[in-house]
């Protein structure tokens, strides 16, 4: 369990503890957890997180799945690959909940399926009113209204790591994974969510690991709730950006990391990521985005999970720190 205290001008204080439970495993490759976090602020405002990952004893099935419901602030950019032209605060009151049951059919591959069900309401200030009208003009107004949305997909899993926290051998990861939410389960939009995620694991010298991800994320669909698009920035994709800043309907990134022993369960890891939005109805390209800098690891189990901190700057002159658990892929 690690706690967390923060000061933000949209939260005030917030505090609240973020943890997890690991279970004996016979294989470092496959360790069933539950982990999650709660937090809460002196604005009365809150969010819960719960992230299952559950293998049966013959690791033969498994079960992801995030719960998520959240009262808390947030900040709207616009959409688009270009420097934001808009700064709104809102509060978005939300729930989101999925389960992602997959099988084994070799010990390498698995086949599964998507199960998701969400629904979001937008509350702002009176005061912010006609920006957010002129916002709706130049932007689309898919998201402010309150919206549910239920889908169903597949998803594919190539996975050869050592261990799903920290791999330390040479091996490759890879996921396709297709979600469709439609008007006719009872979705408020027809739209379609496809993500692929790359990643390679490569042992250079005495401990040291060399890492590198391609990750790209889309939404199809004429009407995409804003929330719901890709977006970069945050503790795992680009950092450096806050995130949100950047959405569009597709993104993608490159990064690599080196991770490096120091002493005992301290490591250290430097980092850099380049990617962008766009919008794949009108391509249109502007300054590339790119993250940039290093952290500290410390180990907190024998499952190999990190505390991590970082710091992160991009090319836009902004920097950031993230102090989170695990890796960032």
């Amino acid at each position: 369990m690690v706690p967390i205290a923060f000061y933000q001008e949209e939260t005030s204080v917030g505090f609240g503890v973020s943890g997890g439970y690991y279970f004996n495993s016979s294989s470092l490759s496959k360790i069933s957890s539950i982990s999650g976090s709660i937090i809460y602020t002196l604005k009365n405002q809150a969010k819960i997180n719960v992230n299952p990952r559950l293998f049966t004893n013959g690791k033969k099935c498994y079960l992801g799945g995030n719960f998520n419901i959240k009262y808390y602030p947030d900040r709207y950019y616009g959409i688009g690959t270009t420097q934001p032209q808009c700064d709104i605060p809102y509060i978005s009151k939300s729930f989101d909940l999925k389960f992602q049951p997959s099988y084994y059919v070799i010990p390498e591959f698995s086949v599964g399926f998507n199960l998701a069900f969400q629904g979001e309401r937008i509350e702002y200030e009176e005061q912010y009113k006609q920006q957010i009208e002129v916002a709706q003009q130049k932007y689309g107004s898919t998201g402010w209204n309150p919206y549910f949305m239920w889908g169903l997909g597949a998803y594919f899993t190539y996975d050869t790591r050592d261990n799903g926290f920290y791999p330390q051998k040479f091996s490759n990861f890879v996921k396709l994974s297709a979600l469709c939410y439609v008007k006719a389960l009872g979705s408020s939009y027809d739209v379609t969510s496809l993500t692929l995620d790359v990643r390679q694991y490569i042992p250079t010298w005495v401990g040291q690991v060399f890492a590198w991800q391609i990750y790209a994320d889309m939404r199809i669909g004429k009407e995409v709730p804003f929330r719901m698009l890709p977006t970069l920035g945050g503790s795992d994709n680009i950092r450096g950006f806050r995130e949100r800043k950047f959405t569009d309907n597709f993104m993608w990134e490159a990064q690599v990391e080196y991770r490096i022993p120091i002493w005992w369960r301290l490591k250290a890891a430097v980092f850099c990521s380049v990617g962008d939005v766009y919008n794949i109805y009108d391509l249109k390209y502007d300054k590339l985005k790119v993250g940039y800098g290093l952290g500290l690891r410390c180990r907190l189990n024998e499952a190999r999970v990190n505390l991590r901190f970082d710091v992160a700057f991009n090319n836009y002159g902004e920097y950031k720190f993230m102090f989170t658990a695990t890796e960032a892929f």
